[in-house]
C-alpha cells in the first residue's frame, strides 16, 4: 500500500478535487426531489430525512477532516453542508403546519442534540483519542447515509423494479467512493480506506439491483397485465 500510496502522492490534489465534484454532484441530485415538491406545491410525500442528516453528517465529516488535515474533504464538507441547509430550507417551507411540520422539527432538533453532543465529546476527549473515536462514529453514520437507498430494498423487490432508486445518485456516490479511497490511501487514513471499500460495497449492491431488476419490468408487467385483461374481457 506504501508503494501505491507513493506513485498517487503526485496526483493528491487531482483525485481530491474530482471526488470533491463527484460527492457535491451527488448532494446536488436532491434538486430533482426540490423541484418535484415545488409542482406538488407540498412536501406531503417526500421526507426530509437525506435533507436534515445530511446537514448533520457533513458537518461531522467537515470537522473530522480539519483533524486530519485533509484539504480537499473540509472544501467538499462545507459545500455539501451548504447544499443540505438549502435543501432543508426548502423542504420546511413546503411542509404544512401541523403534525409533518411537527415531526419536521423533531428530526432537526433529535439531529442537532445528536451532533452538538459528539462535537462537545470531541472538545473534552484527549487529543492522542478523539481522531480514532471520532473517525469511527463518522465512517458508521456515514456508510448509514450512504445505505439509505437501500431501505427501498422490500419494494424494489416486491415490484421487480428499481424504477425509485435514484440511478444518478449511485453512480456518483460510487465513482466518489472509489476516487475517496485512493484519497484515503494517499493519507495513509485508515478510516477513509474502510469506509469508502465498504461504501463500494454498499454501492455495489445498489448497481446490481438494475441489473435483476430493469426500471422498464414493472411498466411491462403493468401492461402486460391489462392486455391480459382487455383479451378476457373480449373472449
Amino acid at each position: 500500500m506504501d508503494s501505491l500510496a507513493r506513485g498517487l502522492l503526485p496526483y493528491r490534489d487531482v483525485i481530491g478535487n474530482v471526488a470533491g465534484m463527484l460527492t457535491v454532484a451527488q448532494f446536488l441530485s436532491g434538486c430533482f426531489t426540490c423541484n418535484s415538491i415545488r409542482l406538488k406545491g407540498t412536501s406531503e410525500g417526500f421526507s426530509a430525512l437525506q435533507f436534515v442528516l445530511g446537514c448533520g453528517l457533513t458537518t461531522l465529516q467537515l470537522r473530522y477532516s480539519q483533524m486530519v488535515g485533509a484539504v480537499a474533504m473540509i472544501r467538499t464538507s462545507a459545500y455539501a453542508f451548504a447544499i443540505c441547509a438549502v435543501y432543508s430550507v426548502w423542504f420546511a417551507a413546503y411542509t404544512p403546519r401541523g403534525p409533518r411540520r411537527s415531526e419536521l422539527w423533531q428530526l432537526v432538533l433529535r439531529t442537532v442534540l445528536v451532533v452538538g453532543g459528539i462535537l462537545l465529546y470531541a472538545g473534552f476527549e484527549q487529543p492522542s483519542k478523539v481522531e480514532y473515536r471520532f473517525g469511527l462514529v463518522v465512517t458508521g453514520l456515514t456508510l448509514g447515509y450512504i445505505g439509505l437507498p437501500l431501505l427501498k430494498l422490500g419494494e424494489v423487490i416486491r415490484r421487480r423494479s428499481t424504477e425509485g432508486l435514484p440511478l444518478p445518485v449511485i453512480l456518483a456516490s460510487s465513482g466518489a467512493s472509489v476516487l475517496w479511497l485512493l484519497y484515503g490511501i494517499i493519507l495513509h487514513n485508515y478510516f477513509i480506506i474502510v469506509q469508502k471499500v465498504i461504501a463500494i460495497g454498499l454501492c455495489t449492491a445498489q448497481l446490481s439491483l438494475f441489473v435483476i431488476y430493469p426500471r422498464s419490468s414493472a411498466p411491462k408487467a403493468a401492461a402486460a397485465t391489462k392486455a391480459g385483461g382487455r383479451r378476457a374481457k373480449r373472449d
